[in-house]
C-alpha cells in the first residue's frame, strides 16, 4: 500500500507540473489562441446589387443546406449548398405592386414552415416601411393627435415550394400596420420563440420590436415597445391578441404590447430555459446596455440595475448582439456575441452571462480578433447564425459569407479560394506544437510506466501451488511456469492469510481461536460478496491474495485474482478463486491448528418412506444467490468447477433411514421431505454449500428416496 501511495503522489506531482507548464505556454500564446479565422462558405457577388444592400441571412427551417438572403430593397434570394441564385425569387415591391415602398426592415419564418399539415407551412413574415395609407386601420398614438407620414407594415406570405428555383407566391395578407413619424422609427425585428414546443400555449406567437420615437416617447407604443400577437386571421381581424398579454385593458397602453423598454432598442434574443427569457440590447448616448427582460416589464421610469448584464462602449454604427447556440466552438457556449470595429480591425466580443457562471467560474469577457482573408482591405461585417446556431459573418463589401474556426484546425466545409491568410507568429506555433508533443509523450510514458509496474508487481508474486498429499508438500509456481520453482513441507507452514484488495479478511495461525470454522467461512463469503457489488470503474482494482508464512518467518505471497477495470490479468474467475481459497483455508487450519478447527460438516435428515409423487423443489432467488453474487463478467472464458468435499465432510452426510411405523409420522412424509430440501437451499444461500456440494447432497436425498 505504501508503494501505491508513493506512485499516486508521483502521478499527482507529474500532472500538476504539466498543468503549470501548459498554463504558462497558453498565457504566452493567448493572443493567438483568441484569434478566429474566417472561412468563406459562399460568394454572393454573383448577384448584381444596384443601389441595394444585403440585410439578413435566414436559415430555412427543414433544410440545413438552404438559406434566404434578403436585401433592404425587399428582394429575397435562395442560397442552396453554398451557391447563390442570380435572380431573386421574391420582390416585395412587385408583390405589393407598390414601387413607393421605402425599405424592407425585418423578416422571419413561421415556426411551422416545414410542416405540410400545419397552418404556417411555407409561410414567412416581412416588415417594411411605406408612405402612410390613411384609409387603412392601424395602430396609432392614443393620447396624441398627429398626422404621421409613414406606416410600418407586417405582411404574411405563403409560397409554393422552396426546392424549386423560382417558388411561386400563393397567398398574401396584411397582418398589422403601425403609424410612424420617421422612416428610421420602423419595425426592427420579427421573431418567434424557437424553444417552444408545438403544444405550448405560446407557440406561434409573433414578437415585434418597434423602434423608439423621440417625438412620441410619451406614448407606450413608441417608447421602445415589443408587441406580441397571434398572426392568424380571425373574422374581420387580421391578427388576435393573446388573452394573457400583460397590458390587456390597461389605459393608454395598446393591448398588443408585451414589454416597454423606455429606451432605444436595437434588438432582442431568446434565452433558452430561463426566466427572464429575453436578452435586450439598448442604445444609449454614452453606452450600449445588455439587459434581461420579463413579460410585462415597464422601464419608462427606471431601469432595474440588477438585470443589467453588460455595458458596451458607445459606437457610431449600432450592431446587434446574439446569443451563441452552437456546439462547435466550446469557448463560445453560453455567451453573448457582439461585433466591434477598431480602425478596420474587427473583433468578436464574447460576453459571459451570469446565469451560466458558477461560483468557481469567473469568466471574463474575451475579444477574439477576426483574421480576414484580405487583411488590408476595408471590411464591413454583420452577425448572423446558421441552422445549428453557429456563427456566420456576412462581409458586405466583398459580398462573402463566412464561418469561423480556431486557427490551425482544418475544417471540412466547402471553401471558396481567396487570398492567403496573413502569416501567424511562427515562434508561438512551434511552442504550441512542442507543448502538445511534450504532453502526448508524457502521457504515453506515464501509461507505459503504470502498465509495466502493474505487470511487474503481478509477476513478482507466486501464481499458484500444488499439494502432494503423499509427501505432504507444496510445489510453488511462478506465473506462466510449467515446472515448480520451490517446494515447501506442509508442516513448515505456520500462518495463512487471505487478503482482499490488500486487506486481511482471514487469518489462520497457532494462536487463532478458533483456527477456522463455518462462521469464519461465512464471514469471508460476505466480504467477497460486498466487494463484488462495487462496479469496476476506471482505474479500480480488485485482487485476492494468499500469504503463507513458514517457521523461518519467510512470507510467500500468491496473487490468485487481479483485475483492473474490465480486464482480468489472472486465469481463474472470481467465484473459482473464492472456492479454492476457502478449501485451502480449511486445509491449512487442519495442519496448523487442528485442535481448534471445527469440522466442515453438512447434516441432512430425510424420512424413510418416499412419497407417492416426486416433489418438485420450488424455485426461489436463494437457489441462484451464490452464482449471481460471484459471477465475473470480465471475460467470456469458462472454467469447470474443480472443488470437492474432503472425506470428513462427505462422511458427515448422515442419512437417517430408520424405520418409523407411526401413523402420524407417515401422514407427514411429504411435509418432512419439503422441509429437508428447504434446509438444503438455506444452507446454500448462507454460503455453507457451493454448487457441487449442493448437487451431491440433493442427489443423495433423491437417490435414497428412490431406493427406499
Amino acid at each position: 500500500m505504501d508503494k501505491n501511495n508513493g506512485f499516486n503522489h508521483f502521478k499527482l506531482y507529474f500532472i500538476c507540473t504539466l498543468v503549470a507548464v501548459f498554463s504558462q505556454v497558453v498565457h504566452a500564446i493567448a493572443p493567438i489562441a483568441n484569434d478566429l479565422e474566417l472561412s468563406a462558405i459562399a460568394n454572393l457577388s454573383k448577384v448584381a446589387l444596384k443601389n441595394d444592400q444585403w440585410l439578413s441571412v435566414l436559415p430555412v427551417i427543414g433544410d440545413k443546406n438552404q438559406y434566404f438572403i434578403t436585401t433592404k430593397a425587399g428582394k429575397i434570394y435562395q442560397l442552396n449548398n453554398n451557391e447563390i441564385a442570380q435572380s431573386a425569387f421574391f420582390d416585395l415591391k412587385l408583390a405589393l405592386e407598390n414601387p413607393g415602398i421605402i425599405a424592407l426592415t425585418a423578416i422571419t419564418l413561421d415556426p411551422n414552415f416545414s410542416y405540410r399539415d400545419r397552418d404556417g407551412y411555407h409561410t414567412f413574415y416581412t416588415a417594411h416601411t411605406e408612405a402612410s395609407q390613411k384609409t387603412r386601420s392601424k395602430l396609432s398614438p392614443k393620447n396624441t393627435k398627429i398626422n404621421l407620414p409613414f406606416d410600418a407594415v407586417i405582411m404574411r406570405w405563403q409560397i409554393s415550394s422552396v426546392r424549386n428555383a423560382m417558388p411561386k407566391l400563393i397567398q398574401q395578407q396584411e397582418v398589422m400596420r403601425i403609424a410612424i413619424a420617421q422612416q428610421q422609427e420602423n419595425i426592427q425585428q420579427l421573431s418567434f420563440n424557437p424553444y417552444l414546443a408545438p403544444w405550448h400555449n405560446d407557440f406561434g406567437l409573433l414578437f415585434i420590436a418597434l423602434a423608439r420615437s423621440d417625438a412620441l416617447k410619451n406614448e407606450a407604443l413608441y417608447d421602445g415597445a415589443i408587441l406580441r400577437i397571434k398572426p392568424e386571421k380571425q373574422g374581420l381581424n387580421n391578427y388576435t391578441i393573446p388573452a394573457d398579454n400583460p397590458f390587456t385593458n390597461t389605459a393608454d397602453i395598446h393591448n398588443a404590447i408585451f414589454f416597454i423598454a423606455g429606451q432605444k432598442t436595437e434588438n432582442f434574443d431568446w434565452i433558452k430555459n430561463s426566466s427572464p427569457s429575453l436578452l435586450v440590447q439598448f442604445n444609449q448616448p454614452d453606452a450600449n446596455v445588455l439587459i434581461t427582460a420579463n413579460i410585462g416589464d415597464d422601464w419608462r421610469k427606471a431601469i432595474p440595475q440588477a438585470q443589467i448584464i453588460k455595458h458596451l462602449p458607445a459606437v457610431n454604427t449600432q450592431r446587434k448582439t446574439l446569443l451563441y447556440n452552437g456546439r462547435e466552438q466550446e469557448n463560445l457556449r453560453g455567451k453573448a456575441l457582439h461585433l466591434r470595429e477598431i480602425e478596420n480591425n474587427w473583433q468578436l466580443q464574447t460576453i459571459a452571462l451570469p446565469s451560466v457562471l458558477t461560483s468557481e467560474d469567473k469568466s471574463q469577457d474575451i475579444r477574439h480578433k477576426l483574421i480576414k482573408p484580405n487583411a488590408n482591405e476595408l471590411a464591413k461585417f454583420s452577425l448572423h447564425q446558421s441552422h445549428n446556431g453557429e456563427v456566420l459573418l456576412l462581409e458586405h463589401n466583398q459580398q462573402r459569407l463566412y464561418s469561423i474556426k480556431v486557427p490551425g484546425i482544418v475544417s471540412s466545409k466547402t471553401t471558396i479560394t481567396d487570398n492567403a491568410l496573413s502569416p501567424s507568429n511562427n515562434n508561438s506555433a512551434f511552442a504550441l506544437m512542442f507543448l502538445l508533443s511534450f504532453i502526448v509523450a508524457g502521457y504515453f510514458w506515464y501509461y507505459k510506466k503504470n502498465t509495466v509496474k502493474k505487470q511487474r508487481n503481478l509477476h513478482e508474486q507466486w501464481a499458484k501451488f500444488e499439494l502432494d498429499k503423499t509427501k505432504k508438500s507444496l510445489s510453488l509456481y511462478k506465473r506462466h511456469a510449467k515446472t515448480a520453482e520451490l517446494t515447501l513441507n506442509l508442516s513448515t507452514i505456520t500462518r495463512s492469510e487471505v487478503l482482499l484488495n490488500d486487506e486481511v479478511i482471514s487469518t489462520i495461525s497457532a494462536d487463532s481461536t478458533p483456527s477456522f470454522s463455518n462462521d469464519l467461512e461465512d464471514q469471508m463469503l460476505i466480504a467477497f460478496a460486498k466487494e463484488h457489488r462495487f462496479k469496476m470503474v476506471k482505474e479500480k482494482q480488485r485482487s485476492i491474495q494468499l500469504c503463507l508464512t513458514d517457521d523461518q518467518q519467510k512470507r510467500y505471497l500468491f496473487c490468485l485474482y487481479f483485475r483492473v477495470d474490465d480486464t482480468r490479468h489472472t486465469k481463474l474467475k472470481y467465484n473459482k478463486v473464492i472456492d479454492h481459497v476457502i478449501d485451502w483455508q480449511w486445509l491449512f487450519a487442519q495442519h496448523i491448528n487442528p485442535d481448534k478447527t471445527t469440522k466442515r460438516t453438512i447434516k441432512v435428515k430425510i424420512p424413510r418412506e418416499k412419497p407417492a409423487n416426486r416433489m418438485a423443489i420450488p424455485s426461489t432467488p436463494a437457489q441462484k444467490l451464490r452464482a449471481e453474487i460471484f459471477e465475473d463478467d470480465s471475460t467470456q472464458a469458462k472454467h469447470s468447477l474443480d472443488i470437492s468435499l474432503d472425506s470428513s465432510a462427505e462422511d458427515d452426510l448422515v442419512m437417517n433411514t430408520n424405520s418409523q411405523n407411526s401413523e402420524v409420522e407417515a401422514s407427514n412424509i411429504d411435509t418432512k421431505l419439503v422441509s429437508a430440501l428447504d434446509k438444503l437451499v438455506i444452507m446454500k444461500k448462507q454460503g455453507y454449500l457451493n454448487e457441487r456440494e449442493f448437487t451431491i447432497a440433493k442427489t443423495k436425498i433423491l437417490k435414497n428416496l428412490t431406493n427406499n
